[in-house]
């Protein structure tokens, strides 16, 4: 019963002391257990019991009674808010926790604990006492990032068990396996044969009863993390039993060499579908039905366990109590304890389809499919893409059945692209690796791991969904997501309250939200998790993974409604388990009253069924072993069901002591290794020739010297019916066949039977393989056995019963020549002729080591299409067109001086009548709906119309217009020409000097040679600009145009006009000088980050650039909003410069030339960036797709300009040394001497000359500081 320490909290507590009863405080103790003091929150209340501490490393070195574990994960305060308890449980972790005068501070959590929100305090009067105990254990104050600290004490306090004492001796650091740049074996090791038997030893492992060796442990041991793989050439150096990677060190320590097993790797651990994995699935092409099909299976074999014994041993098998499973067998389903446990385990399965109790979730078991740990292949020898897959298999023990491609998924996964499809292949360097899946350690250059590409993985511990059914496996393919590791943020110190707040601040809520937006997004998205929302979800969820927070853009906080009618797959699939729910329980309701008592004459046809059955969980032995306790109980003989024992799938020993346990006659025993050794037709010979005498798994099922001719078709019909498993070609016998065919029919059988002559005088020379063509059938029934070629009288081989008369019991008719000639010629003619013997060779149902890698062939699923991560499908888009006007629009009507201007195509003299009706706040308009229809000869006209007005010039309207179209400049130019003595503008248009220069270099990309030659006529306009307006010339000219001879020329003509003037002062000549410079520089910059063709037109680049869509701000035209996803890896952020080129294609038209505009980021923000433009956009940017390539920032360059202008505007006011930069001579004089600071400073003893000197040159006029901070200055910092 928990004692309530204190009842309803507020959000303002400040302490937590209390006094209990001193029993309350000291827990009972269990044998093997530690059992320690809980204090959890619920709700308002602050709970005090007691509860088992899991065992770690911090635990097992300490005194349990110190340590008080506090639950934080259901607390929740009146009338607060996520980040008021945060602060609530700060408060409570750094005040401490008081129980009858002992306090006790934050000590600490796990990983896991972090998640589930608890963690340890323990006693002690001061945190440095707690520091102290902490870093003895490791190296941790040397990792200065909160979290990364946080996480790695954590280890200390993962679950772990006094497994192994190992001495440290026996252990190797070696480095990792990096090729092509890429890490492949992060956090997986190597050990010994003989330690991992140690260990199991050690611990205890025990797989049904029996001792078990994993290949894999997931491990802690000092400061490594990860997992140590069997690797059997260790055991031949008796010195160094395990091999750790560097990556699997994450801090030093030597205390405690305790080798913690963590995880470790199982048989049959079947995988399930869960909602993440179906989504993605779904959305990768595989159809509703084949989940609801697989789910239905699923149902039906979950039902059948209750009345079927063979579905009932399966079942049970597959969920690990074998022990039932045996009991199903012995004592009948209607024993209440075996089919209460039955119900038991079907109860949880059907629980388990709600999470909680709550959310609707997806939990079937897929039988083709396995959960796994992920590994490295230490010798490289799989290829990229490709991986190992070694598991054992129900009744065939070890085996390698997979020889294809195969599906592979880590959980959490969001992404389609964390759906793999790798290439299952075989290498008998790995085949001592089982029930793991084993990873490709090559890659090409810039390519990643593929456990990287799923979900982030890697092989520390991770474990992976595998897959090989051909319903599950897709064959559309998306490109994965890169997952970035999150950005490290660096401290000067970490404290121990900079721990507690990491803990306290944890919330995943972030998560949670994030996993509700990215599933409504796949649900209305006709791509479901494909479409860019759900991926750009989907990289947010990585960041926010680790807890880390993190702001979810607008964007993406409001799915569409889903389309109406729609069924999505989450919603189907949950209906359908809710329907089974009920159901079920009304079946099992009447199956109640139904008893399956096993009596002596069902015995026999039970343990055929079980023989026979499609056991998932099973080994052969394990099989057999339930078949023979059966026999023993009903007193039958066991020896009969032999031929129904795959014997291929025991091991040696196996094969042995079941010989030895059954008594077997030689004969019997023959048939453990091969039957065809005992063949009473077939010689050494023939055997040694056909590459047969090796332990095929073959049984001899009949033989005519030991049951009699009279029984041959008998014993044929068992044979086609009853063992109907595939086999292939190197286990041809006179007639092979393979396959499930109908008796009493003839079927086409096409390639499925080869016939073959084992003759002893037929030469080894030439092939006696004759398989069927396409067209062949073959007919069995209880008289006759033909083989023909699409009629019967064209037979190839035929067994009949004679009759009686004849003597013969089974008489044959081969036609040899359907061999070959040179059989027929040896052998003569076979008509009708006596058989003396017979044998009938089977394999086994369940051989899985010989033929599933064969059947996999025919369930191979290609890969058809391979979806990018980043749509690049463009959309066209259609010019707006004066035509395409509804002038007649009630809705939208148009203004009447738009209608009398461009309804109908007018002439120049009546378009300029009639602009005469309108006004000067009009134009602007007029000048617009021109743009906006590709009007340019109305533009022109307007324009024209407008500069002609009576002087003085409306520079308003004339400055908006340009600004609206740059290269109306030239018209206002031709209009007013400069002068051509002084090449200065004329006094019309010289208040305008800025927006003409300014324009003239917007049009520098199209109009090149009218630019320069403007230019020049203008350079003694150019030559009176103040610095601050020369200055932002040259910055616009590197920031627009971008043909690199063209900026070039541009920036060399502004050059000349200023350098030409006479008697320029040193300031301005100083300023020109690195204006120019940084202008230069910038201009450099943005073309070796995008270079550009001789027409200004971006290059293709390596590097794909941003595909994206542009948004009019309706406030400033220039601006736009730009969307970015929150998964593209882009290096354009705040103050970036860059360069955006239509995608789309203009439909029906050849003429119309791709624009490119440049800008600059203004704005960043998480999935959107706010870009001014350098260039009008064209009107239909809306409807455009536009890739958008990084040009540099601009930052450094802006920030060195600005300082030049500070510096020739403001001189001395900005710098005290104005003069001796700028070499200005009409300044004070500066003083000659320098002071001596030794007289007004004293310096430490502990500052070195180098350091003295630089304090001293402070005082100088001008000084350069080089080289990083000294040890003083880090000192002091650090005391400061």
């Amino acid at each position: 019963m928990p004692h309530i320490l204190r009842a309803d909290c507020t959000k303002d507590d400040d302490s937590w002391s209390f006094e209990v009863l001193p029993a309350l405080l000291v827990p009972r103790q269990r044998p093997g257990r530690i059992m320690g003091k809980f204090v959890r929150f619920n709700g308002a209340d602050i709970l005090l019991e007691t509860t088992e501490f899991s065992s770690n490393r911090i635990l097992q070195s300490d005194d349990p009674s110190k340590f008080i574990l506090v639950a934080f994960g259901a607390l929740r305060l009146p009338d607060t808010r996520l980040r008021e308890s945060g602060e609530y449980i700060a408060r409570f972790l750094k005040a401490g926790l008081f129980l009858n005068g002992v306090q006790y501070r934050f000590y600490h959590h796990s990983n896991s604990q972090l998640r589930g929100r608890s963690c340890f305090l323990r006693e002690a009067k001061t945190d440095q006492e707690l520091d102290n105990r902490i870093y003895e254990l490791g190296s941790f104050g040397k990792i200065m990032n909160v979290a990364k600290r946080a996480k790695r004490i954590g280890l200390l306090y993962s679950e772990s068990q006094l497994d192994f004492q190992l001495n440290p001796n026996l252990i190797a650091d070696i480095s990792d396996i990096v090729s092509g740049g890429v890490e492949f074996s992060d956090g997986c090791g190597l050990m010994s044969q003989r330690l991992a038997v140690q260990v199991s030893k050690s611990k205890k492992i025990i797989f049904r009863g029996v001792r078990y060796t994993p290949c894999v442990f997931q491990i802690r041991y000092l400061g490594y993390k990860g997992v140590l793989t069997l690797h059997p050439k260790l055991d031949a150096d008796l010195r160094k039993e395990k091999k750790f990677r560097k990556s699997m060190k994450k801090f030093s320590t030597t205390e405690n060499p305790t080798f913690s097993v963590v995880g470790y790797s199982k048989p049959y651990t079947f995988g399930r579908l869960n909602n993440e994995i179906i989504v993605l699935l779904s959305s990768l092409g595989i159809p509703n039905e084949n989940f609801l099909k697989k789910q239905d299976e699923y149902f039906d074999w979950l039902r059948s366990a209750s009345y079927d014994p063979m579905a009932a041993v399966d079942f049970l098998s597959v969920v690990k109590d074998f022990r039932t499973a045996e009991r199903v067998l012995l004592d009948g389903l209607d024993n209440p304890k075996v089919s209460a446990e039955i119900r038991r385990f079907q109860q949880k399965e059907i629980a388990d389809f709600r999470k909680d109790g709550k959310k609707e979730r997806s939990r079937m078991i897929i039988k083709k499919s396995r959960k796994i740990y992920g590994v490295c292949d230490p010798f490289q020898v799989l290829k990229e893409g490709q991986v190992h897959i070694r598991i054992t298999t129900g009744r065939g023990g070890p085996a390698t059945p997979i020889h294809g491609d195969v599906l592979v998924v880590r959980n959490p996964c969001l992404h389609p692209g964390d759906c793999l499809k790798l290439r299952a292949a075989h290498h008998e360097k790995l085949s001592h690796l089982v029930d793991c899946i084993v990873f490709a350690s090559v890659a090409r250059r810039g390519h990643p791991s593929a456990p990287s590409m799923s979900s982030g993985g890697d092989l520390d511990g991770d474990e992976y969904f595998v897959c090989w059914d051909p319903d599950l496996v897709p064959t559309t393919v998306s490109e994965p997501y890169d997952y970035p590791p999150n950005k490290e943020r660096i401290n000067k110190t970490v404290t121990r309250e900079d721990l507690l707040r990491h803990f306290a601040q944890y919330n995943n809520a972030g998560l949670a939200r994030v996993a509700a937006l990215h599933s409504k997004w796949a649900i209305s998205s006709p791509k479901g998790a494909l479409c860019s929302e759900c991926q750009e979800l989907n990289a947010l969820h990585s960041q926010s993974v680790d807890g880390a927070s993190i702001k979810i853009p607008d964007k993406l906080t409001s799915p569409p409604e889903p389309p109406e009618g729609s069924v999505f797959i989450i919603k189907a699939l949950a209906d359908a388990a809710s329907q089974f729910a009920g159901s079920f329980t009304a079946e099992m309701a009447t199956l109640s009253d139904l008893t399956t008592t096993v009596d002596m004459e069902d015995a026999e046809e039970l343990i055929i069924q079980l023989l026979r059955s499609n056991q998932s969980a099973l080994s052969e032995y394990e099989l057999y072993t339930l078949a023979y306790r059966l026999a023993l109980k009903h007193s039958l003989d066991h020896r009969v069901f032999l031929s129904y024992i795959n014997f291929g799938a025991l091991t040696t020993d196996q094969k042995h002591s079941l010989s030895y346990a059954l008594n077997l006659s030689r004969e019997e025993h023959a048939c453990l290794w091969n039957s065809l050794l005992r063949s009473d037709l077939l010689g050494p010979a023939d055997m040694y020739q056909r590459n047969l005498a090796q332990p095929f798994s073959l049984q001899r099922l009949y033989s005519s010297k030991i049951q009699g001719h009279a029984t041959f078709f008998t014993y044929l019909q068992m044979a086609m019916q009853d063992f109907t498993r595939k086999t292939d070609d190197r286990f041809v016998l006179a007639v092979f066949i393979r396959g499930k065919l109908p008796w009493d029919e003839d079927p086409e059988v096409n390639e499925n039977v080869v016939v073959c002559s084992f003759l002893p005088h037929t030469s080894g020379k030439f092939s006696s393989y004759r398989p069927c063509t396409p067209g062949y059938r073959l007919y069995c029934s209880p008289t006759n056995f033909q083989l023909y070629n699409k009629h019967r009288a064209d037979s190839f081989v035929f067994l009949t019963r004679p009759p009686k008369a004849s003597g013969a019991e089974v008489a044959i008719s081969v036609a040899l020549q359907k061999i070959s000639n040179k059989v027929r010629q040896n052998v003569g003619r076979v008509y009708r002729e006596p058989i003396t013997g017979i044998e009938l060779h089977v394999v086994s149902n369940r051989d899985r080591i010989s033929h599933q890698l064969f059947d996999l062939w025919f369930e191979h699923v290609p890969t058809e299409i391979r979806v990018r991560r980043f749509d690049r499908e463009i959309r066209s888009y259609t010019l707006n067109d004066l035509s395409a006007v509804d002038w007649d629009s009630t809705e939208e009507p148009q203004p009447k001086h738009l209608r009398d201007l461009f309804k109908t195509k007018l002439m120049v003299n009546e378009f300029t009548r009639r602009l005469s009706d309108t006004t000067a706040q009009q134009w602007k308009d007029i000048v617009q709906f021109a743009l906006m229809y590709h009007a340019e000869e109305e533009v022109f006209w307007t324009f024209a119309f407008v500069i002609s007005q009576p002087l003085p010039l409306d520079r308003g309207s004339v400055m908006t217009l340009m600004e609206l179209h740059p290269p109306l400049v030239f018209s206002l130019l031709k209009k007013y020409p400069p002068d051509e003595t002084e090449l200065v503008l004329p006094p019309e248009t010289e208040a305008l000097e800025r927006s003409i220069l300014h324009n003239i270099i917007r049009s520098a990309n199209g109009l090149s040679l009218a630019t320069l030659v403007a230019l020049e006529k203008l350079s003694g306009t150019i030559a009176r600009l103040s610095a601050d307006v020369y200055f932002d010339l040259l910055m616009q000219t590197a920031l627009s145009v971008r043909a690199p001879q063209v900026v070039q020329e541009v920036l060399f003509v502004l050059n000349d006009s200023r350098a030409t003037l006479p008697d320029i002062a040193p300031e301005q000549k100083y300023g020109n000088k690195f204006a120019l410079g940084i202008a230069f520089d910038r201009a450099e910059e943005a073309a070796d980050e995008c270079p550009c063709n001789e027409d200004g037109r971006p290059r293709k680049q390596r590097t794909a650039p941003v595909k994206t869509t542009m948004r009019q701000d309706p406030e400033n035209l220039l601006q736009v909003k730009v969307p970015i996803r929150v998964d593209s890896r882009t290096p354009i952020r705040l103050h970036s410069h860059v360069r955006l080129q239509a995608a789309s294609e203009a439909e029906k038209t050849a003429t119309v030339e791709v624009p490119v505009l440049d800008g600059v980021v203004v704005q960043s923000l998480k999935g959107e960036m706010t870009i001014e433009l350098q260039h009008p956009p064209p009107p239909e940017m809306d409807r455009m797709d536009w890739n958008m390539y990084n040009a540099g920032s601009i930052a450094t360059s802006k920030a060195m300009m600005d300082a030049l202008i500070r510096l020739l505007m403001e001189k001395e006011e900005c710098c005290r040394y104005h003069h001796l930069i700028t070499g200005e001579t009409s300044g004070e004089e500066l003083p000659t001497t320098t002071p001596d600071p030794v007289a007004e400073f004293t310096y430490g003893p502990d500052l070195n000359e180098s350091q003295i000197e630089a304090i001293k040159s402070c005082e100088a006029p001008l000084s350069l500081i080089w080289g990083p901070p000294g040890e003083y200055h880090e000192s002091h910092q650090e005391a400061g």
